[in-house]
């Protein structure tokens, strides 16, 4: 029988690295044909982020088979590792202490930057002077100048003739005579212009925003306040999904008990190549008792006793990466029903007037809203009654404004249509007086009726190119003659320049006609 050969390569020490990530990790560990590990882990190794990397590297190691310890100087590195059930030793508590740096080098990639050369050039310039005109037959050219002026004005003249003169001027003054309308017109969305139905096409604008405000707590009483925070819960057992009724228990390293606010399901966790990556799921808790002593800084672990005893409770646990606060007892200052009517009155103004200047921004300059066809909702009004470290309590709302708006314009139209049913013909409105109720809104509909009270003075529509290009060439009595038929005339004065000129001119742009 040939002798045993000698066990070889039972204890390895590997070194992680500071960026290793734990499934390297892993695998440096199926790798190795040690039977014992002995894993040196850096400050600020990334392994340290969460448990659930030394969980995983524990659970590894026995499915594996084999030992692993845990070496290091970092103390959460340490905590972590016994909180996984791991082996650990720091190797600074037998010899002295030594400073560590860690030296990045980094290669900087140079950039040419190449410069066009530019070639300048200077241009001679070359200056070329006339030579003055000799001036000949000077003697003759004075000869001239008499009747060349002669001449000259009388090209002006005729220039000027054809130009600028003649011109017409014609305003009709028609005869007007009053309307009124004193009665209720509706504007609604996808509505027409309707003088029988006295409608208009109308807009319905809305805009929403929530608000939150703090105010004082003027009231002092006995009170007994549960701490609160958020934790991280880690699924790093199964590609199952796991529901977690609210109460559930966590519980910190010092016993502590927390519960979770309400119910939450924990996302599967994914197995890659066959190991499990941990899923997370953020969730508030409540302390179980109240009191200061529950107001605890971030904990690495949580674990959840319900789960005690079945191959979950290492597979599911929890941590906090904030604080958890407002554990109390003692006399505290505490919002009384005064000051929480008065605070929701105080926000319910100031979302009313932050919507209207958001909603002021969005309706364009042509569309007018009346008084009462805006209308401000408030709703889901939360109080918080617990006071922060200034005696302040919150209230926060949701605030909604709606407003239906129109064009003044289009309310002209209906009247204009309005006045020619009344009067029997086509009018329109020279001068007029306009005041509007308050109106009556139908959000829902994107709606609004409102009174009106109109004043006017309307004439005989006259179509003013029409009549324009009617008068072109004719003779003063044409007319007069013309004019005289218009319909409703109350007076026109025609005037004809200059004095000379007995017909109007035949370019339209001569002829200015004005209609009043």
């Amino acid at each position: 029988m040939s002798p045993a050969k000698p066990n070889v390569h039972r204890i390895k020490k590997i070194a992680i690295n500071k960026s290793d990530e734990v499934a390297f990790v892993v695998e440096k560990l199926i790798d190795s044909e040690a039977q014992e590990i002995v894993l040196n882990i850096p400050r600020f190794s990334k392994l340290a982020d969460s448990l659930s990397n030394f969980h995983l590297i524990a659970r590894e190691a026995k499915l594996l088979g084999k030992k692993i310890v845990i070496e290091s100087v970092d103390d959460k590195v340490i905590e972590l590792a016994n909180l996984s059930g791991l082996e650990s030793l720091n190797p600074i508590l037998s010899r002295s202490r030594r400073q560590f740096y860690d030296i990045v080098s980094s290669k900087k990639t140079r950039e040419d930057n190449e410069e066009e050369g530019i070639k300048t050039r200077k241009l001679s310039d070359s200056v070329h002077q006339k030579k003055p005109i000799r001036r000949l037959f000077k003697h003759r050219a004075r000869n001239f100048i008499g009747g060349g002026a002669v001449l000259a004005v009388v090209i002006v003249a005729g220039i000027f003739a054809s130009n600028v003169l003649p011109r017409a001027d014609i305003k009709i003054v028609s005869v007007k005579e009053a309307w009124a309308y004193k009665d209720s017109v509706r504007a609604e969305k996808l509505a027409a212009i309707d003088p029988a139905l006295a409608t208009i096409p109308g807009q319905l604008f809305t805009e929403k925003k929530s608000h939150q405000l703090s105010f004082p707590a003027t009231g002092k009483k006995n009170i007994e306040q549960k701490a609160a925070g958020a934790i991280t819960i880690y699924n790093a057992y199964s590609s199952d999904p796991q529901p977690l009724v609210a109460t559930t228990r966590f519980v910190a390293p010092d016993g502590k008990i927390f519960r979770l606010a309400k119910s939450v399901t924990v996302p599967a966790a994914k197995i890659v190549e066959g190991k499990i990556i941990a899923s997370t799921l953020d969730a508030d808790v409540i302390a179980d008792q109240p009191g200061p002593t529950y107001n605890l800084g971030p904990i690495s672990y949580f674990s959840i006793p319900g789960f005690k005893g079945t191959a979950k409770y290492q597979g599911f646990y929890g941590e906090s990466k904030g604080v958890m606060t407002g554990g109390f007892i003692g006399e505290a200052a505490f919002p009384t029903d005064a000051d929480i009517k008065k605070g929701k009155t105080v926000l319910a103004e100031t979302l009313d007037a932050i919507l209207k200047e958001e909603l002021k921004k969005k309706i364009p300059e042509e569309f007018k809203i009346i008084d009462g066809a805006s209308g401000f909702i408030v709703s889901n009004q939360i109080v918080s009654t617990r006071v922060d470290s200034a005696n302040n309590f919150s209230i926060s709302a949701n605030g909604q404004l709606n407003a239906v708006a129109f064009k003044e314009v289009d309310l002209m139209k209906m009247l204009e249509r309005k006045i020619g049913k009344d009067l029997g013909g086509d009018y329109v409105i020279k001068t007029h007086e306009l005041s509007y109720g308050k109106a009556r809104a139908d959000f829902a509909n994107g709606r609004i009726s409102f009174p009106i009270d109109f004043k006017s003075q309307v004439a005989k529509r006259i179509d003013a190119e029409l009549l324009k290009s009617r008068v072109l060439g004719k003779s003063k009595k044409e007319l007069q003659a013309l004019v005289n038929d218009l319909p409703d005339l109350d007076s026109a004065l025609i005037s004809l320049w200059p004095f000379w000129v007995n017909r109007v001119p035949k370019n339209l742009s001569k002829v200015t006609l004005v209609i009043d």
